[in-house]
């Protein structure tokens, strides 16, 4: 009988992914405009020729390719095929996930991994083919902090995760706000339950993670543009050769980076956009909040000692990461997006690293879905509309939502 249900579940297993792989096919047809924009083409000419700049290392690894190849990498063309590549990388990368969790959760938590993994694969399939995503850095984050979750999941080469957070800074600082949580949370989950060595080691690999990343965001953010001046035009030049028309790049990326120049007023009409459409975009995920308060409630309220109790808290707040970005940044989108994968991602460790409240609430919750709605698949279907999520403006429908009620009342949309 066992040898039977093992065969099933393999087969049942095998089924999923084949599923998730078209599911990703769907995504990649359905959204994909074959174009790269200004924004994504001007990241690749920043490169540490100029210096230890920020964001500059994507563009270094791509300047050594050029200069070690036989073929021109500096071109629209080639970033553009490259991205296409990385995108593809993310997708299988995400497929692996969601693999990893099914196979590491326990039999009687399967049920409600399948669930689970539906709902990562909604949320992150779509993301990073839209215009305004395609080729966007946090593609590259999400690889490599999909590297650091591997290593947690496995217990290998755990020591890994130091250096590619290092390497997720040179790519972009912001790395400290919207990724880092997906691995901080873990590690402190790893320290309060693991005992003598392995406790040590997750605690240094906690600390260590942590002050690099936490050294190389204070460097990048108010050391690294002491030279911008005398390299602003030609990293100028270098963005318009990457361009589409080899006219065209991204000013704003140029003034924070290079220039170091505070762009929170250059981007007021952004700021102006994210205030009318944040209240659509809650009201469209309103119908998610009792469900989000039942599971919490619960599982605060299964959280027994101190430890789990502590646990369960960097859970809940782990997202609060993203908090400043909300506060100074214009991106709702991409904040949007983090917010809810970092939560679904969570869920799915944490049942892999068997935290039975995570678990038992999950079934709870789920159960009281089913016996409050008539129709409970349309929790997890009901995302698939709202996708996917841009950068400032956070999706299609709430875009549409905020300027129909805009008309209605007379209000001007912001230009």
């Amino acid at each position: 009988m066992t040898e039977q249900y093992e065969k099933i579940e393999k087969k049942r297993y095998w089924q999923f992914i084949a599923c998730m792989f078209a599911f990703s096919v769907f995504y990649y047809l359905r959204y994909f405009k074959h174009v790269m924009t200004e924004y994504n083409t001007t990241l690749f000419a920043m490169s540490y020729k100029y210096g230890f700049i920020s964001r500059g290392m994507l563009g270094t690894l791509w300047d050594g390719m050029d200069r070690l190849l036989p073929v021109n990498l500096m071109t629209y063309e080639a970033v553009y095929w490259f991205n296409w590549g990385i995108t593809w990388l993310f997708s299988l990368l995400v497929i692996v996930f969601l693999g990893k969790c099914l196979r590491k959760c326990a039999s009687g938590q399967k049920h409600n991994m399948y669930y689970m993994a539906i709902a990562c694969a909604i949320y992150f399939f779509p993301m990073f083919w839209s215009e305004e995503m395609f080729g966007r850095l946090d593609v590259y984050l999400y690889i490599l902090t999909f590297v650091c979750l591997f290593a947690l999941l496995d217990e290998k080469a755990e020591w890994i995760i130091i250096p590619v957070g290092i390497v997720c800074m040179c790519i972009h600082q912001g790395f400290v706000f919207t990724n880092a949580n997906l691995i901080l949370v873990p590690l402190f989950y790893k320290i309060l339950t693991a005992e003598g060595k392995r406790r040590r080691k997750y605690l240094v690999l906690f600390v260590g993670f942590f002050a690099t990343i936490s050294a190389l965001f204070l460097y990048f953010e108010f050391f690294s543009h002491g030279n911008g001046a005398s390299i602003y035009k030609e990293v100028v030049a270098a963005a318009k050769a990457l361009s589409e028309d080899g006219k065209g790049y991204n000013k704003s990326i140029i003034m924070h980076e290079i220039l170091g120049q505070d762009v929170y007023e250059a981007e007021a009409r952004y700021h102006a956009l994210n205030r009318t459409e944040f209240p659509a975009f809650l009201v469209l995920y309103a119908p998610y909040l009792p469900i989000v308060i039942h599971f919490f409630k619960g599982l605060f309220q299964r959280s027994e000692d101190g430890k789990s109790k502590w646990v369960h808290a960097a859970f809940l707040l782990g997202a609060c990461t993203i908090l400043p970005q909300y506060l100074l940044k214009v991106d709702f989108g991409r904040y949007a997006f983090t917010t809810f994968t970092y939560y679904i991602v969570m869920v799915m460790m944490f049942m892999v690293m068997k935290d039975e409240c995570v678990a038992v609430q999950l079934d709870t919750t789920k159960e009281k879905i089913k016996a409050t709605i008539p129709v409970p698949w349309i929790v997890l279907l009901y995302p698939m509309f709202l996708m996917p999520f841009y950068d400032v403006i956070i999706s299609g429908a709430t875009s549409k939502l905020r300027t129909l009620v805009m008309e209605v009342l007379g209000m001007q949309l912001p230009g």
